[in-house]
């Protein structure tokens, strides 16, 4: 939770703005309060959804489903006006961070808490389809964690942005069904699928993989999940839920059964998560209202002037100069070793005489001296970008915008907007941990890792856009964890 900045409003129909809870693909996220003071989430959408009539349209048919949506296991929607300039929605507010928040902060649920969960969203799964709606985009960052179970949010709304021209398809790859990919089915049975998805992921088991977008819904469509570290007795169930046939999914009624039988909805959650839980703000604190005063004369001296608050800055992460340093000295010592082999080589061949044996040596020499020189012309360079890089050391700014990396006099900018995902994953034959993302279709891919690029390079076997290994910067894995949960939101994806 954030402060509001100076551009964000202060109010949205009769709801007071008191503080920022995130930003999602469709819009940006308050925390309210209604005229009687009770606590509330208000979305407002963005502009480019705003500007498209078909979108609008598609949201207030969907605004309607969704007020019918009622269960103890969703956030339900309690007010909207498609018509507003800038569209808006409000649903209960609900205490908790998101499943997604509550995984990369402290990892992998126990089977306990997964099965509780999962009975909570086959309940939800019950009210959404009873409303006759369909969610389509159910995954972590739509499951919301509260004290007494889980909250699903965002039903039906992803409908609504699949209508718009902005997307060509609504949807988070990993958790999309196959028949929603290839020829945009949206039946309750996806949603069954996703479900399988997101309970796989609160056990720490990504069934299709990490990659690119395209990679994974490939997989999806392709390749069979891999459940190996899905723990008993919900392997079955999640393999049930991720058929690739539709008619062999199990309804949420056969999934709640099977699920709360002989479970315990008590203290569901894992400790630190619970912790978690009961830290969260209940509301935004309100600023105190100003205590009456005497009226008093003004001051003869002018009042200082008013200033706005600031707003919020990036978070910014100074690189390491160790690792450059010893790269700057293995280069320089690569080059000089060439150097002597070559120094080596034209003294012998500078050294023969006539005779044959003299002739051999000399052949020998000008072999060694050319390999030599080749080789250390070829080091200098890699020598020149070591030293560059010495100087010019490695800064990494993340903020509201996106993420930053100087290194060497190059900065490579991405804004969220060109992000379709961001993990922290291993690198380098599994040896280092690195933070990488997956672009949107159409961003810029970076080039191949050289001595021009040795960060924010693009692996060529997996697409994966490798920003700087965690080794480069001074900071730690949990801090840098707690940092892109924070900006990044749904495109956090934990640990690859």
């Amino acid at each position: 939770m954030d402060d509001l900045r100076p551009e964000d409003p202060r109010t949205v129909g009769r709801y007071t703005l008191t503080a920022r809870l995130g930003a999602g693909g469709m819009g940006q996220v308050y925390l309210g309060s209604s005229p009687g003071g009770r606590p509330v989430a208000v979305k407002l959408v963005h502009a480019g959804f705003a500007a498209d009539a078909e979108f609008r349209r598609r949201f207030k048919r969907e605004v309607e489903a969704a007020r019918r949506v009622g269960g103890f296991h969703t956030a339900p929607v309690v007010d909207a006006d498609p018509d507003a300039d800038t569209p808006w929605l409000v649903t209960a507010y609900v205490p908790g961070p998101s499943l997604a928040t509550a995984i990369a902060q402290h990892g992998p649920f126990p089977p306990a808490s997964a099965r509780v969960l999962g009975a909570g969203l086959a309940e939800a799964l019950e009210a959404v389809h009873g409303a006759g709606v369909v969610h389509r985009d159910l995954k972590p960052s739509n499951v919301l964690i509260a004290a007494d179970g889980p909250r699903v949010i965002d039903f039906g709304i992803a409908r609504a942005v699949d209508a718009s021209g902005i997307t060509t398809r609504a949807g988070t790859p990993g958790f999309m069904a196959p028949e929603l990919i290839t020829d945009g089915a949206s039946t309750p049975a996806c949603d069954v699928f996703a479900l399988g998805a997101v309970l796989a992921f609160a056990v720490g088991v990504r069934p299709f993989g990490e990659g690119p977008s395209e990679a994974l819904t490939y997989r999806v469509v392709h390749r069979e999940p891999d459940l190996g570290g899905v723990p008993e007795p919900l392997g079955p169930l999640v393999a049930a839920c991720l058929a690739k046939d539709p008619a062999a999914r199990p309804a949420p009624s056969d999934l709640l059964g099977a699920l709360t039988l002989g479970g315990d909805a008590g203290a569901w959650l894992p400790p630190p998560v619970q912790e978690m839980v009961t830290r969260f703000p209940t509301a935004h604190p309100p600023a105190p209202a100003p205590t009456p005063t005497r009226h008093l004369p003004p001051p003869q001296t002018a009042p200082p002037a008013q200033t706005a608050p600031p707003a919020p800055q990036a978070v910014r992460i100074d690189g390491r100069i160790t690792p450059a340093a010893i790269a700057l000295t293995a280069a320089v010592l690569y080059s000089l070793i060439w150097l002597a082999i070559f120094l080596l080589g034209a003294g012998l061949a500078l050294g023969g005489t006539s005779s044959d044996r003299d002739s051999v040596a000399t052949l020998i020499g000008v072999v060694v001296a050319i390999v030599g020189a080749v080789n250390c012309l070829r080091a200098i360079p890699r020598a020149v970008w070591q030293a560059i890089a010495l100087a010019r050391p490695v800064t990494f700014e993340i903020g509201p915008g996106g993420l930053s990396l100087r290194h060497g006099g190059r900065r490579v900018y991405y804004g969220w907007h060109e992000i379709g995902r961001v993990v922290l994953r291993r690198i380098d034959d599994k040896k280092k941990r690195a933070l990488c993302v997956s672009l949107t279709p159409g961003s810029a891919q970076p080039d191949y890792l050289s001595p021009r690029t040795p960060l924010c390079y693009t692996e060529p076997d997996t697409g994966w856009v490798v920003i700087a290994p965690l080794i480069r910067l001074r900071t730690s894995r949990r801090e840098m964890e707690k940092i892109v949960a924070r900006y990044a939101g749904p495109r956090w994806g934990g640990h690859a």
